[in-house]
C-alpha cells in the first residue's frame, strides 16, 4: 500500500470514528464523562486504532482528548501517531466547536494542525507544514466555505429528537484543509447494537461525499469517494440525549472497504 494512499484512508476514517467519543453528552444531565475506544481495518487487517476521553460541564461545556495511532502491519509501512484536542460547548441545535486541534509524528516527520470557531464560523486555521494549494486544479477556499461549518469531530453529532430524523441530514465538515459535506439518506433502518458498554438501538444511514474546497480537482482518490464510494455511518444516542454520533462506518476506497468499530462506548461519570 502506497504511504500517501494509506494516508488518506486514515484521515478519512478517523473522521466518523473520533466524533463518536462525545456521543450522550448533555447538559442537562449535569457533569459527565466517557471513555471510547475505535479499530479501523481493511480486508479483517487493524490499520490503525484510537482512544478518546470526554467530559461535559453541567453548562454544556465539553472536551474531548484522543490518541490515534496506525496499528498492525500499517504501522510497518506508514508509522504514524497522533494526539487531538477539541473544546466546545453544547447547544439546542446539537455541538457548537470552539478549537480543534491534532498534532501527529508521520515517519519522521511532525505535523500539526490547528482551527479556532467563533459561532460556528472558521476564525483561523494553522497547518504546520503549510497546505501546498499551487498544485494543479486546486479549489481555493473562500470566506464562505468557512460559515457555519464543524470539525471532524463535532461535526459529526447528529441533534435529532427520533432516530429517523438523522438521516435527513447534511453534515458540513472543515479538516483545516478540505471542506466536504456529507449528505446523509435513509438505509438500513433501526436494528440493535451492542459493545463494551453500550447495547441499545443505532439507526445506519448512507453518506454521499462531496468535496466543496481545499481539494485537487480531478485527483483519483477525491474522484472515487464523489463518484463511486459506498458509504455507511451507523448512529446511536445514549439514553434521551437527543445527540446521535457514529458507532460505526463503512467507506469504500479504490482498494477495499475500511471499516470503524466502537470497541468501547462507555459512561465513566
Amino acid at each position: 500500500m502506497k504511504p500517501t494512499r494509506h494516508l488518506a484512508i486514515r484521515r478519512l476514517a478517523l473522521v466518523p470514528l473520533a466524533a463518536s467519543a462525545l456521543i450522550g453528552a448533555v447538559p442537562a444531565h449535569g457533569a459527565q464523562s466517557f471513555k471510547t475506544d475505535y479499530r479501523v481495518s481493511i480486508y479483517g487487517l487493524s490499520i490503525a486504532k484510537a482512544s478518546f476521553s470526554t467530559s461535559v460541564e453541567e453548562n454544556g461545556a465539553y472536551k474531548v482528548t484522543g490518541k490515534l495511532s496506525s496499528s498492525g502491519l500499517a504501522s510497518i509501512f506508514d508509522d504514524t501517531n497522533g494526539n487531538l484536542d477539541v473544546t466546545g460547548h453544547l447547544a439546542k441545535n446539537g455541538p457548537v466547536p470552539n478549537s480543534y486541534e491534532v498534532k501527529y509524528r508521520h515517519g519522521d516527520r511532525d505535523k500539526l494542525t490547528s482551527i479556532a470557531f467563533t459561532n460556528g464560523n472558521v476564525t483561523n486555521t494553522t497547518n504546520v507544514p503549510p497546505i501546498n494549494s499551487k498544485k494543479k486544479n486546486w479549489v481555493e477556499l473562500t470566506p464562505a466555505d468557512l460559515q457555519s461549518v464543524a470539525d471532524p469531530i463535532s461535526g459529526v453529532m447528529v441533534a435529532a429528537d427520533r432516530p429517523d430524523e438523522v438521516c435527513a441530514q447534511t453534515l458540513h465538515l472543515y479538516d483545516g484543509q478540505t471542506r466536504v459535506d456529507l449528505k446523509l439518506s435513509p438505509s438500513g433502518g433501526v436494528a440493535p447494537f451492542a459493545t463494551r458498554g453500550f447495547k441499545g438501538d443505532a439507526i445506519t444511514c448512507t453518506a454521499k461525499f462531496v468535496p466543496i474546497a481545499g481539494y485537487q480537482a480531478g485527483r483519483k482518490a477525491i474522484e472515487y469517494l464523489k463518484n463511486s464510494s459506498k458509504i455507511s455511518l451507523t448512529f446511536a444516542s445514549l439514553g434521551k440525549s437527543a445527540i446521535y454520533s457514529p458507532v460505526q462506518a463503512r467507506i469504500g476506497t479504490q482498494i477495499g472497504t475500511v471499516t470503524v468499530y466502537a470497541t468501547r462506548f462507555e459512561k465513566t461519570k
